[in-house]
C-alpha cells in the first residue's frame, strides 16, 4: 500500500524537519539529498545532468585537463539548474596543449590550463552568466640571438626562445602572441629591449596589436638627437585586444642614415637581454 500525504504547509515545533533514514524525499520528481553543495571529481568528459544540480544550491565539479577535458553545462531548463550555481575548478597543471573547457552546449564558455583556475555560474534572464573566473594566459620568452637593425629601419623581431608557456597563445611560425580564439580581453606586457655596447639606446622597442602600432618611441631627424630622448629600452602596457588581434614585437633603429652605422644591435640569445611577459585576461 501507498501512502499519500497531501499538505499546503509543514511545519515543526523544534529546528528540523526528519525523514526517516530509511527513506528518500523528492521535490517535484527529484531526489533531494544530504547538503546543499554536491562536489564531483571528474578524470573524464562529463556533461553535468540532473541527479548533479537537482536539490542542490551549489555544484563544484574539479577535474583535471585532457585533450581538452570537457565539462557540459546542463540546459537551463533542466530541473534544478536555475537555482543551482556551478563552479568548475582545474585541479592539476595543463601539459602541452591540453586544457579544460566548459562547454554550453556546442559552445565553448571557458577554458583553464593550470591547478586553481575556476569560472562560476548561475542562470540569470534564462541564460548561463558568468559570475567569477580565473584562467591562465601566460607568454615569456627571450630573442635567441642579436639582431641588426638597418639605419632609420623598422623590423619585427623574430625567432624567440621559449621561457614559460601556459595557455598556447605563441604562433612560433608567425613570432606572435594570438589572442585566444574567440575571446576578448586585456593583455598586460612588458618589453625589455637590450642593445650591445656600441648601439647604446639608438635601438628603441615599439609594440604591435592587430597591425596598429600602440607605443612607439620618436624617431629623431639629426644624429646628436638620436642619443637623447628616448626614454629607456621598455614597453608596458595593459592592452585591450579582440580574438582577431595578434601582439607583435618590433624594433626601431633612431639612428637617421647609414652614414653613421650601417646598422645597430639588438641584443639577444640570453634571458638577461631582449625579452617579454606576456598574460592575457578574458573580459566576458
Amino acid at each position: 500500500m501507498v501512502a499519500t500525504l497531501s499538505l499546503d504547509t509543514i511545519t515543526s515545533s523544534g529546528s528540523n524537519i526528519t525523514v526517516d533514514a530509511t527513506k528518500t524525499f523528492t521535490v517535484n520528481g527529484s531526489l533531494l539529498s544530504a547538503g546543499s553543495t554536491n562536489i564531483l571529481y571528474k578524470t573524464i568528459d562529463h556533461p553535468i545532468v540532473e541527479a548533479d544540480v537537482s536539490g542542490k544550491s551549489e555544484l563544484i565539479v574539479t577535474t583535471t585537463p585532457g585533450s581538452p577535458r570537457d565539462i557540459t553545462l546542463p540546459l537551463v531548463s533542466v530541473t534544478g539548474a536555475d537555482t543551482c550555481i556551478i563552479t568548475v575548478v582545474v585541479s592539476l597543471n595543463a601539459t602541452g596543449t591540453q586544457s579544460v573547457r566548459v562547454m554550453n552546449g556546442a559552445s565553448e564558455a571557458w577554458t583553464g590550463y593550470q591547478n586553481g583556475d575556476f569560472v562560476k555560474f548561475c542562470v540569470s534572464n534564462g541564460i548561463w552568466q558568468v559570475l567569477d573566473h580565473k584562467e591562465t594566459y601566460y607568454s615569456s620568452r627571450y630573442l635567441a640571438a642579436d639582431l641588426s637593425i638597418a639605419a632609420a629601419a623598422n623590423t619585427k623581431l623574430i625567432t624567440w626562445t621559449n621561457i614559460s608557456e601556459i595557455g598556447n597563445t605563441w604562433d612560433n611560425t608567425n613570432n606572435k602572441l594570438v589572442t585566444p580564439t574567440g575571446m576578448n580581453g586585456y593583455w598586460t606586457i612588458h618589453y625589455n629591449m637590450a642593445s650591445n655596447s656600441t648601439s647604446y639606446f639608438q635601438v628603441v622597442p615599439y609594440l604591435v596589436i592587430g597591425g596598429t602600432t600602440v607605443i612607439k618611441f620618436n624617431v629623431h631627424a639629426t644624429w646628436d638627437q638620436a642619443y637623447m630622448g628616448q626614454g629607456g629600452p621598455n614597453v608596458s602596457g595593459h592592452y585591450y585586444a579582440t580574438t582577431t588581434e595578434a601582439v607583435e614585437f618590433y624594433g626601431s633603429n633612431t639612428m637617421p642614415n647609414s652614414g653613421y652605422s650601417a646598422g645597430y644591435v639588438v641584443a639577444g640569445g640570453a634571458l638577461s637581454e631582449t625579452h617579454f611577459t606576456a598574460q592575457f585576461n578574458r573580459v566576458y
